[in-house]
């Protein structure tokens, strides 16, 4: 028989930890690689001088390492770049030690790029893009100054008046003038300072703009290159004078290269501020959604991701749409790709909306489980985004059932405030009907009585013809106090504060009346003044109050109404006012009774208005 034998390896060994995996490795090539070249460049000045070699090469190191990270992200990309090319200008520009060759006019353009490449970078991070105009007035300045400015130096100067003294130094030097030089070499200082100073104005005027969270993780880095800038402009000119040692002109570049790393430390503190902030959101979730009510989940989105114009809508798979966190069915818009459609793609920017940014989230077996939608900033911030989303994953499932159940007591609602509409126009038909029909017929019919009455001469009948005209003019007042009670003209007319007027004058007790007269949509009073009815007729009749007060009021979109009176009834009357509060609750409004003995009774009632 033949023996199968199975051999299952072991598992490898990780022989480096997580956080070192090969863009960290990348980096570090390139910031040795970066470092070595400026070893070699300025060989002829560190030999005497470690301490700044050391200072150097670590400004040249880190500059280059933080490029190299940068540059593995989508929209750092750029910025990244801009550092390793702003590193290797930085190592190139110390060839001026070697006083010899090319080396002394290759220094100044150097500079010149890595300042340049630097600033830029900056301006670019993290978006990506030069984002607004002031940042691409500067950048087409500063490259205008940083290359004729270097270019102006050699063509009128020789090598000796700008600290190069070497025999075998290569300067053309078309156009030697001193006096000329010296003028160039002022203007160029002037230059330098006022472009760092205007970079300095760019970046504070950057700031305003951002979006919170973004503005935390720029801000460091914005004060960091603005100090840069600034000092870089004020050391720079000292040594912009004729004829200066070689030795004063490389110390001002180890002073510039000491201020420098403030750069690319800022940029790695703000790096690992954003992934602090991802680790920790879980915790911070949790602890934000509990309890877990719709609003919560919203909310505690809105404080994790910095953004407080946030906003999130959940599926409602039995209305197949999706709902805001009252259970009111929204209209995502078709370019949205979310009109009914589970299946759409929001991620698109909200069409119309200043480049916002719609992210769906799903459950865990795919189904769509809700929209955030979010400031167009954070998509710079993914990362954060999606743990943020992951973390509140189970928050987000467990807070779409209460929508769910939001968004059919809201159908309800939709319904009753049908019937409430139906019932006003119904009402309006009937008084109308009352008015024109019923009550005209009884006016003619109480004027025929008349004209009998004036006209026979019949004892008998004269008699009988003034008792039923007198019958059937009550019968007419009554009439007419039932097509008030169904739909006051004066209410349709004037509003609630006159139709509250006349109502007074008939409950038979002391009633004070405080009402605004502002006038809001029919369905509204409507409701309210039978609300008010009621409550009058209960502190009357089953209250048995001697003074009612009513007070009517507007303010931030809600009207709010209060009955008190100095009667109590014989009962809770919660219970006997309960029928007020589903009408207040179909217009999305609410009722509150209270009372007791010795108390009175006092009836609040607020609705939305706007």
């Amino acid at each position: 028989m033949e023996r199968v034998v199975v051999v299952i390896s072991a598992p490898r060994r990780r022989r480096s930890p997580p956080w070192f995996g090969a863009e960290t490795r990348r980096a570090l090539v390139a910031g040795l690689a970066v470092a070595g070249l400026a070893l070699v460049a300025g060989w002829p000045y560190w030999r005497d001088r470690p301490g700044a070699a050391a200072i150097t090469l670590l400004s040249c190191a880190a500059i280059a390492v933080v490029g190299v990270l940068l540059a593995t992200g989508g929209r750092t990309r750029r910025t990244g770049l801009l550092f390793v090319i702003a590193s290797v200008c930085w190592a190139l520009n110390w060839a001026a030690s070697w006083d010899a060759t090319f080396g002394p006019i290759l220094s100044p353009y150097a500079q010149a790029e890595f300042y340049l490449a630097l600033s830029v970078g900056v301006l670019l991070y993290p978006a990506g893009r030069l984002e607004y105009l002031a940042d691409r007035i500067w950048t087409a300045l500063a490259c205008a100054v940083l290359l004729i400015c270097p270019t102006a130096l050699w063509v009128t100067s020789e090598p000796e008046w700008a600290a190069f003294r070497g025999e075998s130094v290569w300067w053309p030097a078309p156009f030697p003038d001193l006096e000329v030089f010296r003028v160039v070499l002022r203007v160029s200082a002037a230059l330098y300072v006022l472009l760092a100073l205007s970079f300095a104005v760019v970046l504070m005027l950057r700031l305003p703009r951002m979006g919170r969270l973004r503005r935390l993780l720029t801000l460091p880095v914005t004060v960091a290159i603005g100090f840069v800038g600034i000092s870089a402009a004020l050391t720079q000119k000292p040594i912009m004078e004729a004829s200066v040692p070689l030795d004063d002109l490389l110390h001002v570049y180890v002073v510039q290269g000491a201020v420098v790393v403030l750069v690319p430390l800022t940029l790695l503190a703000s790096g690992l501020r954003v992934r602090i902030s991802e680790l920790t959101v879980a915790g911070r979730m949790l602890r934000l959604t509990a309890p877990v009510s719709v609003e919560r989940v919203r909310d505690a989105l809105r404080d994790v991701l910095h953004d407080p114009t946030l906003e999130l809508w959940f599926w409602a798979p039995m209305e197949r749409a999706y709902v805001d966190t009252a259970g009111r069915p929204v209209d995502l818009g078709p370019d949205g790709g979310l009109d009914g459609d589970p299946d759409g793609d929001p991620d698109d920017p909200a069409p119309g909306d200043g480049g916002r940014w719609r992210r769906r989230v799903r459950s865990a077996g795919g189904d769509p489980l809700a929209v955030v939608e979010l400031g167009g900033a954070l998509r710079d911030h993914g990362s954060l985004v999606e743990a943020a989303l992951d973390a509140g994953g189970r928050a987000l499932e467990t807070a779409r059932l209460q929508a769910s159940v939001h968004a059919g007591l809201e159908q309800v609602r939709s319904a009753y405030r049908r019937l409430v509409r139906a019932e006003t126009v119904e009402r309006e038909r009937l008084a109308r009907d009352l008015h024109d029909g019923a009550q005209q017929r009884l006016l003619a019919l109480g004027a025929m009585l008349g004209t009998l009455e004036a006209v026979t001469d019949d004892p008998a009948v004269k008699e009988h013809a003034r008792t039923c005209r007198a019958e059937l003019m009550e019968a007419l007042a009554e009439l007419r106090a039932l097509a008030r009670e169904v739909r006051p003209a004066l209410l349709a007319q004037d509003g609630l504060g006159p139709a509250l007027e006349v109502l007074a004058e008939r409950v038979g007790v002391r009633v004070k009346l405080d009402v605004t007269p502002r006038r809001f949509s029919r369905e509204i009073e409507s409701t309210l003044y039978s609300v008010l009815c009621e409550s009058l007729s209960y502190a009357v009749e089953r209250a048995h109050a001697t003074l009612v007060h009513v007070r009517v009021g507007h303010e931030d979109g809600r009207l709010a109404a209060e009955v008190t009176c100095d009667g109590t009834g014989p009962c809770d009357p919660a219970a006997d006012l309960a029928g007020l509060t589903g009408r207040a609750r179909a217009l999305h409004g609410r009722v509150e009774v209270g009372g007791g003995p010795g108390e009175g009774t006092t009836i609040r009632m607020d609705l939305p208005c706007e």
